[in-house]
């Protein structure tokens, strides 16, 4: 049988191979051993059916890994998204019960409770988590150390008795940290404890999990060809998914602030890390909760560390110690390892990047002339009985009504949340006016799940929908509310957007609190 020049023949076939010139979702494709009576025309048709089909579906989950769980899937149909969800959940779950240093069933506590000398068999999953925790403790030259929680108690007791550590202290309890504290034996995956340090694999455990959730999503039916995975702010993608990704800003953590950086992420991981409230807090200083496993001292100089990388689980580990290292040390060693990035924001506002970050976006944003903060309470149910948390609405519209801005929206988006809505009267009616204009679905981009009693905070940079800022004039904030079970409440107050102000607004049975805040120019400064 004669062949074409360049196209073999392959078993009495014809070998076409196509490349599809496509949008980032659709991936190069090789046709294989395409017979002649075949349409090509039809056969790419059917070849691209299941990436060109795909639709996202989105899960939220409290209480995953003592944090939550945001995910969205990538799938044909709605089906495969759901076992997708199952997957990641117990993968998750399984995991947690091998690496949790909260759970005293875990195996990782088991071990942690053995007495020096005393060993164990252990599973795959420990033995790569301890395998890659000594790879990381040398790597880092002892940034890293899993043995840390050991110098998170005696600063834990020392707040409690109002005064800090002893340099003595300190330095006894460090002895004791840089000691080794376990051997592996990896041909019989038995493990062995060689000092007697409370172990805490947090800062590799939650990106293996991450990790290998993913893994498994994506293995689990080729109806799913992406997903992403948000346990608290660290983030996995994998398949033929790309998400945007916002890093906080360290200087205001309200719902709806500017971010401090944006960039889109394919298939890759990001994690985040820095000082915070968390830590203690000892004659009126606060000391961070991150402390150098070296000196026995708080993190002084980072307060946001963003890295990016292939996997989350370095991504997780990088993150902590860029957070613990003066910058200049990070960024050495982070040039050092391929294909990982980095942002370090340090205490007075400085930002570093490596190169191949890309531009920060903060960097180029106008002086800010204008910011609004809400900070309202939802009221907390007089009695025990039957409740279900309030769908919230915070948005600010213009004279004529157009709704300008949603600040922040908490519902539920998994059925049978969306037939409530519509209870949230005000903000749906005027939301649907908007999307006659505005092509931007909110629910599904910015709303984030209905929240417990407590106290929450949103900002407002002046900027509408399409990230324009508004016209001078005069708005008018709204806090809507409303409640399976409960009451509907509105609250608004008007005002000029010229005219700094602060204004406590009348509470009720669903909003026991809320507080506007408004600066202009220098007022915000």
């Amino acid at each position: 049988m004669s062949t074409s020049e360049g196209v073999p023949s392959v078993g009495g076939r014809l070998r076409i191979q196509v490349r599809i010139h496509s949008p980032p979702s659709l991936p190069t494709m090789n046709i294989l051993c395409v017979s002649r009576r075949v349409s090509l025309v039809l056969l790419l048709v059917i070849s691209l059916a299941s990436t060109l089909g795909a639709e996202e579906f989105s899960f939220h989950h409290e209480n995953v890994l003592g944090t939550s769980l945001d995910m969205k899937v990538a799938a044909t149909n709605q089906a495969a998204a759901n076992k997708a969800e199952q997957v990641a959940l117990a993968e998750i779950d399984r995991l947690n019960l091998v690496l949790s240093s909260y759970t005293a069933e875990s195996e990782l506590s088991q071990f942690a409770a053995l007495e020096n000398g005393e060993s164990m068999r252990v599973s795959k999953d420990l033995a790569e988590a301890l395998d890659l925790s000594e790879q990381w403790t040398t790597t880092s030259q002892g940034v890293y150390n899993p043995a840390v929680e050991l110098l998170t108690q005696q600063w834990t007791e020392a707040a409690k008795e109002g005064t800090l550590p002893t340099e003595e202290a300190l330095s006894s309890v460090v002895q004791e940290v840089e000691q080794t504290q376990w051997r592996v034996m990896k041909a019989l995956r038995r493990a062995t404890r060689t000092g007697n340090a409370p172990l805490c694999l947090n800062a590799i455990a939650k990106g293996m999990i991450l990790d290998r959730a993913a893994e498994k999503v994506i293995a689990s039916s080729k109806d799913v060809t992406g997903v992403m995975l948000n346990i608290g702010g660290d983030i996995r993608v994998a398949g033929e998914l790309t998400v945007p990704v916002a890093i906080a800003d360290p200087k205001n953590d309200a719902i709806g602030a500017p971010a401090a950086a944006t960039f889109p992420l394919t298939a890759g991981a990001v994690a985040t890390s820095g000082d915070s409230e968390r830590g203690w807090t000892i004659d009126d200083k606060h000391y961070s909760h991150l402390i150098d496993p070296r000196t026995g001292k708080p993190a002084t100089q980072i307060v946001s560390a963003a890295v990016m990388a292939q996997d989350a689980a370095t991504a997780d580990v990088l993150a902590t110690i860029c957070s613990i290292l003066p910058p200049e040390e990070s960024m050495e060693l982070i040039r050092s390892i391929p294909r990982v990035e980095c942002r370090l924001e340090t205490v007075d506002g400085k930002v570093t990047t490596t190169k191949g970050w890309g531009e920060d976006p903060a960097s180029k944003s106008a002086p800010q002339s204008m910011e609004m903060t809400v900070e309202f309470e939802i009221a907390r149910p007089a009695n025990s009985g039957r409740y279900r948390r309030p769908y919230v609405a915070v948005w600010v519209e213009d004279e004529s009504g157009f709704p300008v801005k949603t600040l922040s929206l908490f519902l539920m988006q998994q059925q049978p949340g969306p037939r409530w809505y519509r209870d949230l009267r005000r903000w749906y009616s005027a939301d649907q006016a908007r999307k006659r204009v505005q092509k931007v679905d909110l629910i599904t981009t910015i709303s984030k799940p209905s929240r417990n009693p407590g106290s929450y905070r949103v900002a407002w940079d002046g900027n509408d929908e399409l990230g324009k800022p508004v016209p001078a004039g005069v708005y008018t904030l709204f806090i809507e509310s409303a409640r399976e079970h409960g009451s509907y409440v509105l609250m608004k107050h008007s005002f000029d957007l010229s005219d700094g102000f602060s204004k406590d607004l009348e509470p009720n049975s669903e909003i026991s609190s809320a507080k506007i805040r408004y600066t202009v120019g220098s007022e915000g400064k």
